[in-house]
């Protein structure tokens, strides 16, 4: 049985209505299952493989729900908002996705049910959701299984901290991804630079938001680009970055912005800077189209996207956030950027530590704060197992070098 369709458009795809049924009544029957782990050869019947890797992420938007089970759908049509965000909070973790790769390191990408408003507004509820996911995880995957914690799992979880005391008695190592997604941007940046030619050391970047990842991205362009412009709402966060970055005095100047009313113009910002990184954690938008000038690169690594896609401007470009390719990768879910070898930074992650786990064991998860040691062997050791830079893509459309090159030049 075909387990995704093609709609009319070739463009999108959705998940066959009775296949995806019968796998979230497997799911559920897993989860229900007392068991704390279900023996290999029945796992291997119902998924093909027995996952050495899971890859945990939540749905962007109501949408996301359909797409992945339809039937979901109907109950939003016959019987509201209200009883559909309810049958949300009550879903057990469902697989999405299967992913296979040549060197047999193969896993699973499992959804939590609620959407991002509600994991921002009730962290409690959250966490208990990000456990159902680990237990229902540790169920079904291979003992020492990587469980990797995208979108906004990291952030709920303190960066995988609370989930420790539960990972551990399951034999399920976690990792928040966050070295992965710093790859995948900082690797992203210096191919602009030298596709067009404007040497490394005399880029200029500005980081939208220093949480973790924004701080973190300071960390690595730091000492060796020639500007950093750091934007956020949070003076005082600002200032702890920007206090760190100095101890350790380069040339790399630093611009402070802060952002107090959420009223900053943010044009003269993307004006000086070559390229903008967006490093938020958002529900709405934080720029709007018309606060974006001509010639912009902007690489939108938001939670949920804080950077609209469709900015009707022929010389500005929002591109998906460090996207990653690992070689001969077969995947069958879509996360917005099309179902090719490309994927999330924090998704190469988990496959790499799952990876190095049982050829290497060079590499450390990240759980916690980002260790840069670790960041720069985990580059080291991507060609090794068939990792690369990904293509620059605005949801599912490649961005063409010479478009890039363009706006780069047009500063």
């Amino acid at each position: 049985m075909q387990f995704y369709k093609r709609t009319k458009s070739k463009k999108t795809w959705s998940k066959h209505p009775i296949s995806s049924f019968f796998c979230f009544l497997r799911d559920f029957i897993i989860y229900l299952t007392p068991l704390k782990h279900i023996p290999a050869p029945i796992v291997n019947a119902l998924f093909g493989f027995v996952p050495k890797f899971i890859f945990f992420v939540h749905p962007r938007r109501a949408e996301d729900t359909y797409i992945a089970y339809p039937f979901l759908g109907l109950i939003r049509r016959w019987f509201g908002r209200n009883v559909f965000l309810r049958t949300l909070d009550i879903l057990p973790p469902l697989v999405i996705g299967v992913v296979r790769t040549p060197l047999g390191v193969n896993g699973l990408i499992v959804t939590g049910s609620l959407l991002p408003d509600i994991l921002l507004k009730d962290r409690k509820k959250a966490l208990k959701h990000c456990l159902k996911g680990l237990f229902f995880s540790s169920k079904i995957a291979q003992s020492s299984a990587i469980f990797g914690l995208g979108a906004l799992w990291p952030m709920i979880t303190r960066r995988g901290l609370a989930l420790r005391q539960y990972s551990e008695p399951r034999n399920i190592v976690i990792t928040n991804g966050h070295c992965g997604t710093l790859i995948g941007i900082y690797l992203s940046i210096r191919e602009l630079s030298k596709l067009s030619l404007i040497p490394f050391d005399r880029l200029k970047v500005a980081i939208l938001g220093v949480g973790r990842m924004g701080t973190n991205l300071a960390h690595v362009l730091y000492g060796e680009i020639l500007g950093l412009s750091l934007v956020d709402i949070n003076e005082a966060r600002l200032d702890k970055t920007i206090e760190e970055l100095r101890k350790c005095p380069t040339a790399t100047n630093i611009r402070k912005h802060v952002n107090h009313t959420g009223s900053l113009e943010f044009s003269d910002i993307l004006k000086e800077n070559h390229i903008a990184v967006c490093c938020t954690s958002n529900i709405t938008r934080i720029l709007k189209p018309e606060q974006i000038p001509d010639n912009t690169i902007i690489i939108d690594d938001s939670r949920p996207e804080g950077i609209p896609r469709d900015l009707g401007k022929p010389n500005c470009v929002v591109t998906e956030g460090g996207l990653m390719k690992i070689k001969g990768i077969k995947q069958n879910y879509d996360f917005g950027f099309g179902i090719d070898e490309n994927v999330f930074g924090c998704f190469a992650e988990s496959f790499l530590l799952a990876s190095d786990n049982y050829k290497g064991r060079i590499l450390k998860p990240t759980l916690g704060a980002v260790d840069f040691d670790n960041f720069k062997k985990m580059i080291n050791v991507c060609d090794k197992f068939g990792v690369s830079l990904g293509d620059f893509k605005c949801r599912d459309k490649i961005i063409s070098r010479e478009k890039l090159v363009s706006i780069m030049k047009g500063k």
